[in-house]
């Protein structure tokens, strides 16, 4: 008999620890969905001569991209999370320069000089898996890693290889003839494999700050990696054949994201609020509560 009054008694006490206890929001548990804006530096085209003591090679230059969309995350421990996207933003980006060399009235010309750039937009989906670690009350440590699905409205579109080109035409005036004389002076051309979806490797690290209301904005630095070139192709200077060469573009490049995350935490906060039948005199006071039951974690 004694052993069940024992018994008894520390189930009691359990049950009345467990119904002071007040409930976590700990900001990364659960579900969340948030908005992503992104800036990228994307790596410069390439162009290889075909002989080694070319001058007239072509030169890449450095380009900027975006993506914005939306984010869903599920975060099933206290360090870490998975998360899918559906955003639409730069698929490819290149931009080059042409070296000039040709006579005019002014004399002979020789200088490098802005050809060509190509931006091509598409939808994509990121999969990415988070790691994020408490700095101080409202300030998280976090790195993620994943990959970016790519070239799935072209896999739908039944096409198996799209193409990219220009050139560029020199137009002179000899005002001894005073005429205008054009001539071809530089053309490229590639291909992209368009009948498969692509897959690009991430990597990338940030901080979350949470805000008072439960939400969290996060910041975010990394890299992109293709995998291998988007485009091959070729490149040629009319004028001498010899100066020609291969050209090629991938999408590796520097990201810099800013993302605003929806907790879900007030709303939980609310209803248990209501639940525990709390009284307030104005939604001044229920909202202060509010803000205080969410620093609990």
């Amino acid at each position: 008999m004694k052993k069940i009054v024992v018994i008894v008694f520390i189930l009691l006490f359990l049950l009345r620890a467990e119904a002071q206890k007040t409930t976590s929001f700990y900001p990364f548990k659960g579900f969340h969905v948030g908005i992503t804006a992104q800036v990228e530096y994307i790596q410069k085209c390439s162009f290889v001569p075909y002989y080694t003591y070319d001058m007239f090679v072509p030169k890449g230059r450095w380009t900027i991209g975006w993506e914005a969309g939306m984010e869903f995350s599920y975060h099933f421990a206290k360090y870490f999370g998975i998360s899918a996207g559906f955003n639409y933003g730069t698929e490819l980006s290149y931009n080059c320069d042409i070296y000039l060399f040709y006579l005019d009235d002014l004399g002979l010309v020789e200088e490098y000089d802005k050809l060509f750039s190509l931006f091509d937009h598409q939808f994509i989906l990121p999969l990415k898996f988070e790691f994020h670690y408490p700095l101080r009350k409202n300030l998280f440590f976090m790195a993620e890693t994943g990959i970016k699905i790519k070239g799935i409205v072209d896999r739908l579109s039944g096409n198996k290889y799209s193409g990219f080109g220009g050139g560029y035409t020199i137009s002179t005036y000899i005002s001894k003839f005073d005429t205008w004389f054009s001539s071809r002076y530089f053309r490229y051309s590639g291909v992209r494999d368009v009948s498969k979806i692509r897959c690009e490797f991430l990597l990338g690290m940030g901080l979350y700050y949470k805000m008072p209301y439960g939400d969290l904005l996060r910041f975010t630095a990394g890299v992109n990696l293709s995998f291998k070139n988007i485009i091959d192709g070729k490149y040629i200077y009319y004028h001498n054949s010899e100066h020609s060469g291969t050209f090629s573009v991938k999408n590796d490049f520097i990201y810099t994201q800013l993302s605003y995350i929806h907790t879900l935490n007030w709303q939980k906060a609310n209803k248990y609020l209501k639940k525990q039948e709390y009284s307030f005199s104005s939604k001044k006071e229920r909202n202060k509560k509010i803000i205080e039951l969410l620093d609990i974690w």
